[in-house]
């Protein structure tokens, strides 16, 4: 009998903590003309996943629904925590901004698929900080998991169609097809295509880069690439040149890592050690003329890292290169 009593306790127990979590689940702000209505704030109580949201009559009890589409306004205002993690996402701090988007989706899932959910966009912004941190797996993991995803257009929309083919990276030699056949499905699709922006398409060249590096074996890296990866080597060197350009004021890590990966490449190239190795640090014009195209190369990308980049995104060979460069432009009146 004690048992029964015991059992009832703990069921009654846990009802109350159910019914308490409901009560204290977060709710919107928003400022929304249903049809037939007029502009009002309101309280948003949650969505349904597909459009549509329920708000309570003010000073009723009495629980209404409306679909978003249908309203002649909405608009939800941003939260307090939203625009905290916006300001750090803009102020650079990627990691942070992060944690704060991560906490912000969990928060508000309720409301996912609405116009402007912050649930739905701080999933859009912890994607982007995942693959601005380069953390791959994740973004493979938070690309197809985003909340709402199905409410998303444009530029949006293209982003997580460009985030999946970067959580494709895996450095292995048949990540190649699987990568450029995903970008080729993706360019079939002119208007999702249409609609990436250039961040986005710094995503598709980078992940298009490593896939053509990952050909090359790592043996080769540390020495010399043989001749028949040459191609392969060259076609990575134009894909991070091309991320790197993509995303040039956008943020620094991932541009970074597709110059310093750049120039691992290029250091390994055929005759490049060989010709530094005969030159002065830094060359001198007659220097300069002789040498490969892969060194001049390399030493131009590694001067142009250090007047873009921090030294701490620099990898040990952007020094080593950048000692090689010389300007050719020098003396001839025509800037340096």
């Amino acid at each position: 009998m004690k048992l029964f009593k015991y059992i009832g306790l703990t069921l009654a127990a846990c009802s109350c903590l159910q019914f308490a979590s409901a009560q204290q689940a977060a709710k919107l702000k928003a400022y929304v003309q249903v049809p037939g209505g007029k502009p009002a704030p309101m309280e948003l109580e949650r969505g349904d996943g597909k459009g549509s949201f329920f708000y309570m009559v003010k000073g009723t009890d009495q629980l209404m629904t409306a679909s978003a589409a249908s309203c002649k306004l909405f608009y939800i205002i941003t939260p307090a925590e939203m625009g905290n993690a916006l300001r750090d996402y803009y102020g650079g701090e990627t990691a942070e901004a992060r944690k704060q988007f991560a906490a912000i989706k969990k928060k508000y899932a309720a409301f996912a698929g609405l116009p402007g959910s912050p649930c739905t966009q701080s999933a859009l912004h912890e994607l982007t900080c995942a693959v601005r941190m380069l953390d791959f797996p994740a973004v493979k993991t938070l690309a197809a998991s985003i909340p709402g995803v199905d409410s998303l257009q444009g530029s949006d929309a293209a982003r997580v169609a460009a985030a999946k083919i970067a959580g494709m990276i895996t450095d292995t030699p048949d990540s190649l097809a699987a990568i450029q056949g995903a970008i080729d499905a993706l360019k079939k699709d002119s208007k999702l295509y249409r609609d990436v922006d250039t961040e986005a398409y710094s995503w598709l060249c980078y992940a298009l880069g490593r896939a053509h590096a990952a050909q090359v074996p790592a043996e080769q890296l540390s020495g010399t690439i043989a001749d028949d990866k040459k191609k392969a080597a060259s076609d990575a060197v134009d894909c991070y040149c091309q991320a790197v350009m993509s995303s040039h004021g956008a943020q620094k890590s991932l541009p970074a890592d597709a110059l310093n990966r750049a120039l691992g490449l290029l250091w390994a190239m055929p005759g490049v050690k060989e010709a530094a190795a005969k030159s002065p640090a830094p060359m001198d014009k007659a220097a300069w003329a002789k040498a490969p195209a892969d060194l001049k190369d390399a030493a131009a990308m590694a001067r142009y890292f250090k007047m873009m980049y921090d030294s701490e995104n620099a990898g040990e060979l952007v020094n080593k290169i950048d000692a090689y460069y010389f300007n050719a432009k020098e003396g001839t009146g025509k800037g340096d």
